[in-house]
């Protein structure tokens, strides 16, 4: 659950979130409520006692508590998704998709709430839109992480490792197209081949290296994506359970939609990527 910085209150936000994470949650909300007597503007604290009457099963109070948070506050997706999933626990479905579609319009990479959204649509029975949005996370969990990477010779070399899901490639691919995209001049997008990967690996060429930009004589701009980038995305999807978690998810709807080899592809990648 995330934490936010605040304002003079900010002591006291401190304090009740300790207790939340410590799961004394009537403890937290007493301190919750003072704030929110004092400073009835406070998104902070009507989002954290949300989350206290919700881990408390009182999911009436909670939707009422993160529905006036996310009134408040315009640019924290967190509050909506939390009340997506406030609504998902009072079987208020239509209310949830809601929530979920407008966390997802405030940060398009917010794999999380795609997760959460085509969960609430599965549930519902409408297999096909929980298909794609489990896609869409999965897109926006890989998209996410490129954005963070920072293209360096000092970044660490890693090795290439063989996969038994391949479906990973693919997300990671599209996640560099769409960076490649976001910078002028670029006009192709270029993967490395098998000897060039062997070659890389054994000299070590460039360095740390995730990509190169080369002019072409039209003076657009090649991007290749090196061995490392790759080497690098798989490992960063196996640190967390995020992409197992979309990736198994989705393969449960395929396997309801009779699409069973397809399912067992997903589960087996799934099962690889799991973070111990």
């Amino acid at each position: 659950m995330a934490r936010y910085m605040d304002d003079a209150n900010q002591p006291d936000l401190d304090k009740a979130f300790e207790l939340l994470r410590s799961q004394r949650f009537a403890q937290a909300l007493g301190i919750l409520q003072l704030v929110i007597d004092g400073d009835p503007m406070n998104w902070n604290a009507w989002y954290l006692a949300g989350q206290c009457y919700r881990f408390l099963n009182n999911s009436e109070s909670a939707i009422e508590h993160l529905s006036r948070a996310a009134a408040i506050t315009t640019d924290h997706p967190q509050v909506l998704l939390a009340l997506g999933i406030a609504f998902q626990l009072s079987e208020r479905w239509e209310d949830a998709i809601q929530a979920f579609r407008l966390a997802i319009e405030m940060d398009a990479d917010y794999a999380e709430a795609y997760n959460s959204l085509a969960l609430t649509q599965k549930k519902c029975g409408d297999f096909d839109s929980a298909l794609h949005n489990y896609d869409a996370g999965a897109k926006a969990l890989t998209r996410r992480m490129v954005k963070g990477m920072k293209n360096g010779r000092a970044s660490l070399i890693i090795k290439h490792r063989d996969t038994v899901g391949t479906l990973w490639i693919d997300y990671v691919f599209r996640a560099g197209l769409y960076l490649a995209c976001t910078v002028d001049g670029i006009s192709k997008l270029a993967l490395p081949t098998g000897e060039m990967a062997i070659d890389e690996e054994r000299t070590e060429r460039h360095a740390g290296l995730y990509w190169i930009d080369t002019k072409q004589k039209t003076n657009s701009t090649m991007r290749l994506l090196l061995p490392n980038y790759f080497n690098y995305c798989r490992e960063q999807l196996k640190t967390g359970k995020e992409y197992s978690l979309l990736i198994g998810n989705r393969g449960r709807v395929l396997e309801l939609l009779g699409r069973r080899e397809e399912a067992d592809q997903h589960f087996a990648e799934a099962n690889e990527f799991l973070s111990l």
